[in-house]
């Protein structure tokens, strides 16, 4: 069988991930069913019955490890839920808390009620202002994680239990295992380059180099996703391959080659502790050495096994790795890479280079582009599940920023260097002008690419994760039938084309009405086909969340603004949103309107004394909303009302929704025969009932 190795890392990958999906009680039994099959593969041999034997094994070995996980690790942590005690715990790493003098933290602890205990870890939302490496003592609640976005990413870092600080925060000294000596070698270097150079470079060196986030502006972040450079500033095997790179090359000539590896891997091995043991650093990490490893034993290193290795180790470890958004980026975008490296010694096969230098030069260029071109595609199904988008200039960002990247990490580390070192501080700010230039070059390039409209998409749902998938498994079944590449291009094209009309055809008719805002008092963005209408109320911040679900949706501007606050800003508000039309309720209805922006919507606005109202209509099916304390008596029954802080008097409905984390008090006592949601959207299809969906 043709690498093992890697086939049974990544089928374990993928067991675990599925895993999560299953009950836990059928773990066990499908593990014998596994075992059960595998030896009829076994006993008729041959290469069709080996994969067999390896999928059976595999299967078994995923499902039994994740029963023992639950067990033996995952259960027992999780019954301290809903109990208090005083722990001793470690500071594994924070960041800025919502309160003055809080941090969030992660912990370790290892002592409960005077007690030792296997070391367990906690989030903290608000933990009175600690650093890395610190231990302390305490008086907490522990609580389950919740079930949000975030709850795999906790169980990925082996986190299942949230803690809340009650009372006797008291320092017990410094941690002296290694982990926390990184933690605070760390800390010192971060705070080199803080020293030297101004911001935000400062903080987009401490990330490129350190792994350390906390000082990156959220601006920045947000510009360099937009422009498909977001993996630049997290450390992962662009930077550890740059790093081990610069040390092989300093080392090769001087002690030779087998002294160069040894030297890289040591490099490799710090790099990683010191960043922390993220999945994704230590992925890049075991691959790293697996390469250097190969060297010193003259041996080459194949890729797909240091993958399949390292998704192995990863999820032996701990199952729920598999389910890390970061580590799943990784493994897509290296599998991206190696495929565009199989594909080009293929075509140097097929197709020699061309003798003249600028045909060289361009071919080369070429195949640099594609790189970035295949990554972003092949991490989409992974960017679609989490609702994130991609930058269709992403290749040219890439090629403009990549080239420059391992300047940028050996400069940033020379800072550091330097700066630790009494009587190099000149060398160190000469590093860090040199390191600043490029990370200024990588922002304008940023900067540039963004400013480019209509080129950051937005690429989400069931839907769309199945056809990139397809379309993904498409180009390798061509790759491996060596269909040519304008064929493969012509098919590749059809079926995307087919899969859009198919999406159109299935999505005409259907309207969807959408919460945005984090309060009480959330606007609500009505959606049909590609026009859209805002109904807005509540707070300021709900701006921001409205043109955020524009953006989740690949809008730009609103077709139809509706105001429905008490104290209206309707020029700020629709210059904010781009809008076509707006309707301000206070200013322009008397006592009543109806308006009919899309083909299958009726909005109805109603103007009281104490508050406004409005109703959506889609095809006889109405969804009230409210901005303050009105009267709906003398409207008909409605079957969703999104509520606000305002009492509603006379109110109807067969679904009740309640945003945020309001108190509505009007409810108490209030006569509401109706089913109630927290945080959902209704999503109106025609000819079929509506589907209200838990957010």
């Amino acid at each position: 069988m043709k690498r093992p190795l890697a086939c049974a890392g990544f089928l374990y990958l993928a067991v675990q991930m599925f895993a999560v999906f299953l009950p836990p009680a059928a773990f066990l039994p499908l593990a014998v069913v596994f075992i059960a099959m595998s030896f009829p593969a076994r006993k008729y041999g041959g290469r069709l019955w080996a994969h067999l034997t390896l999928f059976c094994l595999v299967m078994a070995a995923a499902l039994l490890m994740r029963a023992a996980t639950l067990a033996v690790w995952f259960v027992p942590i999780q019954t301290r839920a809903a109990t208090s005690a005083r722990i001793h715990a470690s500071v594994l790493e924070t960041s800025p808390g919502f309160v003055e003098d809080t941090v969030q933290a992660t912990v370790l602890v290892d002592r409960m009620d005077g007690g030792a205990v296997r070391p367990f870890r906690v989030h903290f939302t608000a933990l009175p202002e600690t650093v890395s490496g610190e231990r302390f003592s305490a008086d907490v609640r522990f609580s389950e994680i919740e079930e949000n976005a975030y709850r795999f990413s906790n169980y990925a870092d082996g986190v299942f239990l949230n803690g809340e600080y009650l009372s006797g925060y008291r320092p017990q000294g410094e941690c002296s295992a290694i982990w926390a000596r990184a933690c605070r070698l760390r800390a010192v270097l971060v705070g080199t380059l803080k020293r030297t150079l101004a911001r935000p470079y400062s903080g987009m060196a401490a990330a490129i180099t350190m792994g350390d986030g906390s000082a990156l502006e959220t601006e920045v972040r947000d510009l360099l996703r937009r422009a498909g450079l977001a993996h630049v500033v997290v450390v992962s095997g662009l930077h550890l391959s740059a790093l081990s790179g610069l040390v092989y090359a300093a080392l090769r000539k001087l002690a030779g080659y087998r002294a160069a590896a040894v030297g890289a891997m040591a490099a490799v091995l710090l790099f990683v502790v010191l960043v922390g043991l993220t999945p994704s650093v230590v992925r890049a990490g075991i691959a790293m050495l697996l390469l250097y490893g190969g060297m010193l034993f003259s041996r080459r290193s194949d890729g797909l096994t240091s993958l399949g290795a390292a998704a192995l180790l990863l999820c032996v470890q701990n199952p729920y790795a598999a389910m890390d958004i970061g580590l799943l980026l990784s493994f897509s975008a290296t599998l991206g890479v190696l495929w565009v490296v199989a594909v080009r010694r293929r075509w140097r096969v097929e197709h020699p280079m061309p003798e003249r230098k600028l045909a060289r030069l361009g071919a080369e260029l070429l195949w640099a582009a594609l790189i970035p071109i295949v990554t972003s595609v092949i991490t989409l199904p992974v960017l679609s599940v989490i609702d994130s988008g991609v930058s269709l200039l992403a290749p040219v960002s890439n090629l403009l920023v990549v080239p420059v990247l391992p300047a940028a990490v050996g400069l940033g580390l020379a800072v550091q260097l330097f700066g630790a070192v009494p009587g190099l501080n000149f060398m160190a700010r000469l590093a860090g002008l040199g390191c600043s230039l490029i990370l200024h070059w990588i922002l304008c390039v940023a900067r540039w690419v963004t400013s480019v409209p209509h080129t950051f998409v937005y690429v989400s749902g069931t839907f769309a994760v199945c056809v990139i998938i397809l379309l993904c498994g498409l180009v390798w079944a061509a790759w491996r039938l060596r269909v040519s590449f304008c064929r493969a291009a012509v098919f590749c094209t059809l079926f995307i084309a087919l899969c859009a009309l198919s999406y159109a055809g299935a999505d005409s008719g259907v309207v969807r009405i959408i919460l945005a805002g984090g309060g009480a008092n959330p606007a609500v963005v009505v959606m049909e086909g590609w026009k859209t209408a805002v109904l807005y109320r509540g707070p300021e911040a709900n701006i921001a969340a409205v043109q955020s679900v524009l953006e989740q949706y690949n809008r730009e501007k609103a077709d139809f603004l509706i105001d429905l606050r008490t104290d209206p800003d309707p020029e700020a508000l629709s210059a904010a949103f781009a809008a076509r039309e707006t309707v301000c309720v206070e200013n322009d209805v008397l006592n009543h309107a109806v308006y009919a922006p899309f083909y299958d919507v009726l909005l109805y606005v109603r103007r009281q004394a104490d508050g406004n109202l409005a109703c959506v209509e889609v095809r006889g099916y109405r969804v009230g909303i409210a901005s303050g304390s009105v009267d709906f008596s003398a409207l008909p029954k409605l079957n969703v009302y999104i509520a606000g802080t305002g009492k509603p008097v006379g109110l109807s409905c067969d679904e009740l929704i309640l945003p945020g984390t309001g108190s509505y008090r009007w409810l108490e006592g209030a006569p509401i025969e109706a089913r109630l949601w927290s945080r959902a959207r209704v999503v109106l299809r025609a000819g079929a009932s509506a589907e209200i969906l838990r957010e």
